[in-house]
């Protein structure tokens, strides 16, 4: 191989890829970037085996066609600080690429080509196997607001983003079976009925990789046991997880309310955030806090928020509109400063309750196609 190359489109192509690559003791080739010179392009390639990105680039001259195989993260640190336009890659004898810019040389081992898995060489995404598509943006932007509560890396049947359809409607749930996050979005075209588990890793890229980018649409096509991410020249290609996704749509629907909170969510975000300085050093239980919901003499309602570790403690009083029954229960701060988050601040935030020991409903006023559900903590004196 020996090739003339943009250096900053070089160094965006490795970086694109290198998202789906991870340290491998076991199998080194796997924590390189794969690249091929064929008619005029660069085709890198980066895998994890259950998570595979491919993108491309126009090289500016071809010498010599070919392949290699090299780690990343050396190559990219240099690339950066040199002010080269053009950079010239070649491989000599199958074991060293020299990077040439116009007054210096560099020397990197390479791994043997063969040894690196053949991942989808060649891809053929068809009509039939389309599903949807969304300004990458927007995706983004949902994947963001349900991403935060799959965090259970050591359960792999809801370390994922669930993504169903339904004519004309698109779902996106997460859960650690501590909290769900609910997400409804409505699109302009009908889609085929599907039902797929994403990893969380490879949302976690597809967020890294987009986000800032051109807002241009991302198709999802799906084929057999994998799910196709195409944006512009990069395609990610995620292994689906098929173990059983819980039932979301019961959990939604059976619990009942009959308490409820209405709040402005910039105060309830000022009040959670000095709160957490409390509760995130609990040793005995992280991020607990105690709510109180009290209806006084005069008909006004008051919620008291208290917290502790072992060298402080807070108690913040706020006057709310609260309907229903006084109550008192323990929720995971943090946890509920996730999801708010996600709503504009000057937007009114509705709690619903039932007991201390019940699951809570957590939405933005008079929109309820995102929604929270977070389970309580133990009370504890």
């Amino acid at each position: 191989m020996h090739i003339k190359v943009n250096r900053q489109n070089f160094l965006t192509a490795v970086r694109i890829v290198e998202k789906s690559i991870k340290d491998n003791k076991i199998k080194p080739i796997l924590s390189c970037v794969y690249a091929k010179v064929k008619d005029n392009k660069v085709y890198f390639t980066g895998t994890n085996l259950d998570t595979t990105i491919k993108t491309s680039m126009d090289v500016n001259e071809v010498i010599r066609e070919g392949e290699v195989a090299f780690s990343p993260s050396i190559i990219d640190e240099y690339l950066k600080e040199i002010k080269d336009e053009f950079v010239v890659l070649r491989v000599e004898n199958g074991n060293i690429l020299f990077i040439e810019t116009e007054d210096s040389t560099t020397e990197y081992d390479v791994f043997t080509t063969e040894d690196y898995p053949n991942t989808f060489e060649n891809i053929n995404l068809n009509e039939n196997n389309f599903k949807f598509e969304m300004p990458s943006q927007e995706l983004v932007e949902i994947f963001e607001k349900v991403l935060f509560s799959a965090d259970t890396p050591d359960n792999i049947a809801m370390n994922c983003i669930r993504i169903e359809s339904n004519n004309r409607t698109l779902n996106f749930v997460s859960t650690n079976t501590y909290r769900l996050t609910y997400l409804k979005k409505e699109v302009e075209k009908e889609i085929n009925d599907f039902a797929v588990s994403v990893p969380a890793d490879t949302i976690s890229s597809i967020v890294k990789i987009v986000k800032g980018l051109d807002n241009e649409l991302i198709k999802i096509y799906k084929e057999d046991a994998h799910l196709y991410f195409k944006y512009k020249e990069t395609t990610i290609i995620t292994k689906l997880i098929e173990l059983r996704f819980p039932n979301y749509a019961d959990i939604l629907s059976n619990i009942t309310y009959d308490k409820k909170l209405s709040i402005n969510n910039e105060t309830f975000t000022n009040l959670l955030k000095r709160v957490l300085i409390f509760s995130r050093s609990n040793m005995e239980s992280k991020y607990s806090s105690t709510y109180q919901f009290k209806h006084g003499d005069n008909g006004e309602s008051k919620l008291i928020i208290s917290a502790l570790n072992d060298i402080a403690r807070i108690n913040e009083e706020l006057n709310i509109s609260f309907e229903g029954e006084d109550l008192k229960i323990s929720l995971n701060s943090k946890y509920l400063l996730e999801f708010i988050q996600n709503i504009p601040k000057e937007k009114e935030l509705v709690l619903e309750f039932m007991y201390a020991n019940s699951a809570v409903k957590v939405y933005e006023k008079d929109n309820e196609d995102y929604i929270y559900i977070l389970m309580p903590l133990a009370l504890r004196d």
